[in-house]
């Protein structure tokens, strides 16, 4: 009994369809994988973010001493209204902290939304245990607590599954005491990526679609012999795109068919639908690349700017930022800071008679015994001889001894007759507190008619 053959323009049709639909899923698999990594990226880029902000607005020894004594202080309250802020300004999922004891977690500071709010939940106690999350899910937060950066993985409790960042809290001495977390609901952000990837599917198939109608129209036509070699070429480009993620190896073999009718220009139709799409999503991964570098030059000239060029201290720029940062803290009451003002001797001396590569060094070190002191503080280069610390928390606490400190160290560096003159350095320092009823530019203003009132003793001393 003969077998019966199929039709040859019925399995090429069919055959056709197949290898579109097939591109389309290999292309829609590429789509996905570059998309996911990017949006993660993304998302890692967002909650580290978050996360640096946070511990850099957080007094760790005394947050540590709050979790020590079971007892929230002023700034432990000032942590919990920072975090109930930013829970809702981020859209996080939730945003909390705490550490891991004996295989159980305890609650440090966490925020509680405004729609958990709404329902009438109030913040979690400090030192509050939860039964929330499995023995696995909680070694996965005391393994965070160790690490010197943030961590990353998927989690899941009672309260749903996240993708959760989290930042150990240090103190002042080097004790890992906690961790910080920012959870990013999963369902959300495979909702993204899968929003992505059907209208990259569509698209795709869209494109399939047409072109398989262009091809099947043409097969349809005189379709002999070398309809053979148009199959093989299918076959062998379904092969080698199988196990290739990267448009550059996704190319149809042209099967070099030169008939002059239908069949070649089907030939040249499928290979140019192979071009078009790998066009298009090379052309997407580029877009991607372009943007993603444009916002790291972006990123890398906002730091530059905010840097001083010389002595890699803050700049005037960043001055000027913080200043308005103070002012808003003035205005809504949470203000406690004092200024420094440091204004560098003989600079223009030390420039005229031995160059400016000495006046440079000259303003570097001296620089370096700012830094040294204040250690804790930033430092601000606002002039070419002018240094301006803002003292908060512990340096705060300090501030006369630090000052005291500061004018010592620059009388030892000037009564070094040993070292040479560019290595002598000298400056005037002054000091002003913030007091209830103050601009930034009123306690500005008082440090620095200390300074110039330091500055007058110094040049007198030296007559």
């Amino acid at each position: 009994m003969k077998n019966r053959k199929k039709p040859i323009h019925k399995s090429l049709i069919v055959g056709s369809a197949v290898f579109v639909a097939f591109l389309c899923f290999i292309l829609s698999i590429q789509s996905y994988l570059t998309y996911s990594k990017s949006l993660y990226k993304r998302y890692d880029d967002k909650l580290d973010n978050i996360l640096n902000y946070i511990t850099n607005q957080i007094d760790m020894d005394d947050l540590y001493q709050c979790t020590l004594t079971g007892q929230k202080s002023e700034k432990y309250e000032k942590v919990q209204t920072l975090l109930n802020g930013m829970v809702d300004d981020f859209e996080l999922f939730y945003l909390y902290s705490l550490f891991v004891r004996n295989d159980s977690m305890y609650n440090i500071c966490s925020a509680t939304s405004n729609e958990e709010r709404a329902r009438g939940e109030e913040d979690m106690k400090l030192l509050e245990t939860t039964d929330a999350y499995q023995p696995a899910e909680i070694q996965k937060f005391a393994r965070a607590i160790k690490e010197e950066k943030t961590s990353y993985f998927e989690e899941d409790s009672d309260w749903g599954a996240a993708y959760t960042a989290c930042k150990p809290y240090v103190n002042s001495v080097g004790v890992h005491f906690g961790v910080i977390c920012a959870d990013i609901s999963i369902a959300e952000l495979h909702k993204t990526v899968n929003h992505y990837v059907i209208y990259n599917v569509l698209l795709t198939l869209c494109l399939g679609i047409l072109f398989g109608l262009i091809l099947i129209i043409w097969l349809r036509h005189n379709v002999t012999g070398p309809i053979l070699a148009l199959e093989r070429s299918a076959r062998h480009f379904a092969e080698k795109s199988r196990e290739n993620k990267t448009p550059e190896e996704l190319v149809f073999d042209d099967p070099d068919i030169h008939t002059n009718n239908e069949v070649e220009s089907l030939a040249n139709a499928i290979s140019q639908m192979s071009q078009d799409m790998r066009n298009y999503v090379r052309g997407l991964l580029t877009a991607e690349a372009k943007a993603r570098s444009a916002q790291e030059q972006a990123q890398g000239m906002t730091i530059l700017a905010f840097k001083d060029a010389l002595t890699h201290v803050n700049s005037k720029i960043a001055y000027d930022k913080m200043k308005d940062t103070l002012q808003e803290q003035i205005n809504s009451g949470s203000a406690t800071f004092a200024i420094v003002m440091i204004d560098i001797n003989d600079l223009k001396n030390v420039n005229d008679t031995y160059g400016h590569d000495c006046g440079d060094k000259y303003i570097s070190r001296s620089c370096n015994i700012i830094c040294t002191t204040y250690k804790h503080s930033p430092v601000y280069r606002i002039g070419g001889d002018e240094f301006v610390v803002i003292l908060r928390n512990t340096d705060y606490e300090n501030r006369n001894k630090l000052l005291k400190e500061t004018e010592k160290e620059f009388k030892k560096s000037m009564s070094n007759t040993e070292g040479l003159p560019w290595e002598r350095y000298s400056a005037a320092v002054g000091m002003s507190e913030y007091q209830s009823g103050d601009s930034v530019e009123d306690v500005f203003k008082r440090a620095d008619e200390s300074m110039y009132e330091k500055k007058a003793k110094i040049k007198k001393g030296q007559k």
